[in-house]
């Protein structure tokens, strides 16, 4: 009869052991995925802001050079180059410059417990 209580016991036990490292685990999964959420929301919107920045930056340069150069496209054309170099660049070294770079962002905010 005792060891019955005794096994009952431990199974009660155990059940709310499982339970609460599940509740646990569930909830730690939430936080880090409200944490990678709010990071990539906030980085989209910078990148949207920097992005309107470097666009109308890239307009005025365009129109200045072609100021200086006294007619309408050479100023544009160059920017364009400039942008077709640092596209290159980036296809050439998209591993090193971008994909580990990311991946290790991601490793890091999926293993930061904070």
């Amino acid at each position: 009869m005792r060891d019955n209580e005794n096994i009952e016991d431990l199974t009660n036990c155990l059940t709310t052991v499982v339970k609460t490292n599940y509740e646990l685990l569930k909830l730690e999964a939430i936080e880090r995925t409200s944490v990678i959420g709010s990071a990539l929301i906030s980085n989209l919107f910078i990148l949207l802001v920097s992005f309107l920045f470097i666009l109308t930056l890239s307009l005025g340069a365009g129109y200045y050079i072609s100021n200086l150069f006294e007619d309408n496209y050479s100023g544009f054309a160059i920017v364009s180059a400039f942008y077709l170099l640092i596209a290159i660049i980036l296809v050439l070294g998209r591993k090193a410059l971008i994909e580990n770079p990311v991946r290790e962002k991601i490793i890091g905010n999926l293993l930061n417990k904070r």
